[in-house]
Formats: structure tokens, sequence, C-alpha cells
């Protein structure tokens, strides 16, 4: 694993809807912190969001969504590589796009990095639209910036769906 030596800051969006959603989180946090080179600095509390399919919202089951903050020397194509790792020991299997999943892990941004490659796009290109990653990311990071689209409370304001806090 090729490693920066200097730690930069990364957003990482959670989602399940398969199984214990909630549990499952949880799980790929712990996880995520025991990676040598990848330190959870702070999460969001769980949201809940619909599911959507092309072919139309609410066909599979609700997501519960967080926002982790993690400190990081990985290169962005390794944390990828990390963070699917932790997907396949949760029970992740990827046969349908935009299908039901015990546990997604995206990477919203990693520092100012902008990166583009088949596997991996940075800042997420889609990130700005969704509100099940603004809203638990502005609960931990109120003034924080998406590179090239700005606030993120700005964005949260325009952003279509619908997210709400999880009792």
């Amino acid at each position: 694993m090729v490693t920066f030596g200097l730690e930069r800051r990364a957003v990482l969006s959670l989602g399940a809807n398969l199984g214990d959603r909630v549990a499952t989180i949880d799980a790929a946090v712990r996880a995520l912190d025991t990676i040598d080179g990848i330190r959870v600095l702070q999460r969001s509390s769980a949201w809940e969001s619909p599911s959507w399919h092309p072919d139309g919202e609410g066909l599979t089951p609700d997501y519960v969504n967080i926002a982790v903050l993690v400190g990081t020397t990985m290169e962005p194509i390794d944390l990828l590589d990390a963070t699917q790792a932790v997907e396949d020991a949760l029970g992740r299997v990827r046969n349908e796009r935009w299908g039901p999943r015990t546990i997604d892990i995206d990477i919203v941004t990693i520092g100012g990095i902008e990166h583009a490659e088949d596997r991996l796009v940075l800042p997420h290109p889609r990130a700005h639209e969704r509100q099940f990653v603004l809203q638990p990311w502005l609960e931990i990071e109120p003034h924080a910036e998406l590179p090239g689209r700005g606030p993120i409370a700005e964005l949260a304001d325009y952003a279509d769906g619908d997210a709400w806090r999880l009792e």
C-alpha cells in the first residue's frame, strides 16, 4: 500500500438498506478505524432516505446513511480498495447497479484532490445532488465545501431527495 506520509482529511458516505442497517454501518466504521492508514475522526448520526432505482423510488427498502470524517495517509485508489474490502467483509454483493446492498461506502472527497479514472472520480461526481450525503456531512462539518461545487450548506438547500435524522 502506497502512502502520502502526510495525513489528509477525507469524507466518506456510508449507506445500507438490507439487514440490520445501523449495526452494519457501525461495523463498517469500526472496521475502517482498524485499517493502517485510516483514522476515524468523526461520524454523523444516522439519517434515513428513500431508496432510488431507475425504475422508480421505493422498489427497495429505505437506506440508513452516515457521513464519516477520516484522516488518511493513503493514495485515493488505495483508500478505495480499503473501503471495498470492508464492504466485501460485510457481505456486499455487486451484481446490480442501484440495487439493494448491505453496505455502500463512497469516497466523497479527499482533501482538495481531483482524481478521475474508471474506478474513482474525486470529488464524488454526484455528491452535490444528494441529500443523503449532504445532510449527514453538514452535521459534522457545517462549514465544509465540496471542491468545485461550493459550501455544502448551500448545496443542501438545492439538492434533490429527502433525508431525515433516524430516531
